[in-house]
Parts: structure tokens; C-alpha cells; sequence
């Protein structure tokens, strides 16, 4: 390992350490949600007449951001979507399908990831494995707030089998928590920008309490399951609902 990494992470050690001693923060992020779609010039939908193409690309061009919000303490944090769908809104968002719905846990002390969702009419609390970041020293300015960039990827399962995406995290120090969006967490600071792969949160309002108490409770209600015993009832729901159809 270079010598300049070393010192880095030693320092962004040092530092988180020393600041989460002399900061009692308690807060509230509210991050918006977006989908990056890219050139739609050049995109071609298989299946798709001219006129069925056309709508498509003007209901990716107009999406609706989402609002989630973030509530952290010194030993946990959640997270979950505020925003809703407007009746004048796409009914169709883009956004919102990779985003996802339900509610992330973080408890710092056990070391613990809860998604609660919901699947098919039923609960689920969905055990999330601890991440492996990568930390680099690129570094950006975000508002007020200097953030460093870590990168880990995230194995997925599609209709099409296993599937790895790659995330992009920016966090800062100067925030000393190591929350963020969904089940990205782990990092010597708050994260302000992640990228999954064509999802990217941002942000928006950063509030701190000194002296304001938050209450995080954890989510009780559902099926506790492994990441792995969840995407097993996901794919035989899927192959079950396709065996009915045909």
C-alpha cells in the first residue's frame, strides 16, 4: 500500500474519531433521488412502434425526483422515502422503481442492516450484509463540505441471473457518522452523493441538533429473513407467476 493511502486513512481515522468525541449531532437529511437516463436520442426500445417509442422517452424525460429522508443519532439511523406520487405525477417512474421502497435500519452498535419491505402482500425484515468500501483520495466540495469518494459493488439478482453494480459514494468528515442512503453506510462520514449505478442521491437539506433528542426505533414488523432466503421467495414468486401466464 502507498504510503500517501496510508496516511489518508489514518487521518480520516483520526479525525472521525476525534470528532465524533467533541460533536453530539443528532440530524435530519432530506436527499433527492434521480434517475440518470442519459441520451434519449440514441435509445431504441425493442418491440416498441414510433409513436409507443416517442411516449416512452417523454415519460423518461419528465420524471419525478423522490424525497427521502435520513434520521441518525449517535447509534442508529432511518431511512425512508417522504415524497409520494402526485395524482398529476407519471404513474410510471423510473426513479422510484430503482430506488425501491420500504425502510432501512442502521444500528451502529450491533453492526446491523434492516430493510423492511413489503413483497407480494407480506412483510419482510431483510438482514443486509455489511459493505467492503474502497477508499480513494479524490475528494469534492458539496455545499459547505469537503467529501471524499469510496467505491463497492453491490452483487444484484435479476430475471437474467447475478449481476454486480458498481457504487459511488462521497461523504465528509465534518459530519462524523457513518450513515447514508438505503444500506450504504459504513464510512468514516455522512455520505451526501451516492451513485447506484443509474440512481443518484443527493443531498438537499442538512439539519443538525445539538440539543434535540431523535428516537429511532427499530422496524419489528415482518419476516426476518437473509438477503439470500429473500431473493429465493422473490425468484419463485417470479417463476410461479410465469409458469400461471403460460
Amino acid at each position: 500500500m502507498k504510503i500517501k493511502t496510508i496516511i489518508f486513512l489514518l487521518f480520516t481515522l483520526f479525525t472521525s474519531n476525534f470528532l465524533c468525541q467533541t460533536k453530539n449531532y443528532e440530524g435530519e437529511i432530506i436527499y433527492e433521488a434521480e434517475s440518470i437516463i442519459g441520451n434519449l436520442e440514441n435509445l431504441k426500445v425493442k418491440g416498441f412502434s414510433k409513436n409507443q417509442e416517442i411516449e416512452f422517452k417523454a415519460l423518461l424525460k419528465n420524471q419525478t425526483k423522490i424525497k427521502y429522508k435520513l434520521l441518525f443519532n449517535r447509534n442508529a439511523s432511518i431511512f425512508k422515502q417522504i415524497k409520494k406520487l402526485n395524482k398529476n405525477d407519471n404513474k410510471f417512474n423510473l426513479t422510484q422503481i430503482i430506488g425501491g421502497k420500504g425502510v432501512f435500519y442502521v444500528n451502529k452498535l450491533t453492526k446491523l442492516t434492516i430493510n423492511q419491505k413489503e413483497f407480494s402482500d407480506e412483510i419482510f425484515l431483510v438482514d443486509i450484509p455489511q459493505l467492503n468500501w474502497k477508499l480513494t483520495q479524490d475528494s469534492k466540495k458539496i455545499g459547505k463540505y469537503i467529501c471524499y469518494k469510496a467505491t463497492t459493488t453491490k452483487e444484484i439478482n435479476t430475471s437474467r441471473g447475478k449481476s454486480l453494480r458498481k457504487i459511488i459514494a462521497w461523504y465528509t468528515l465534518q459530519i462524523p457518522f457513518n450513515y447514508g442512503p438505503k444500506e450504504y453506510n459504513g464510512l468514516p462520514g455522512l455520505i451526501l452523493e451516492l451513485q447506484q449505478d443509474k440512481l443518484l442521491f443527493r443531498a438537499s437539506k442538512i439539519n443538525l441538533f445539538s440539543e434535540k433528542k431523535l428516537e429511532i426505533n427499530k422496524p419489528t414488523k415482518g419476516k426476518k429473513v437473509t438477503l439470500k432466503e429473500y431473493d429465493s421467495i422473490v425468484k419463485e414468486v417470479y417463476y410461479s407467476r410465469r409458469r400461471k401466464k403460460y
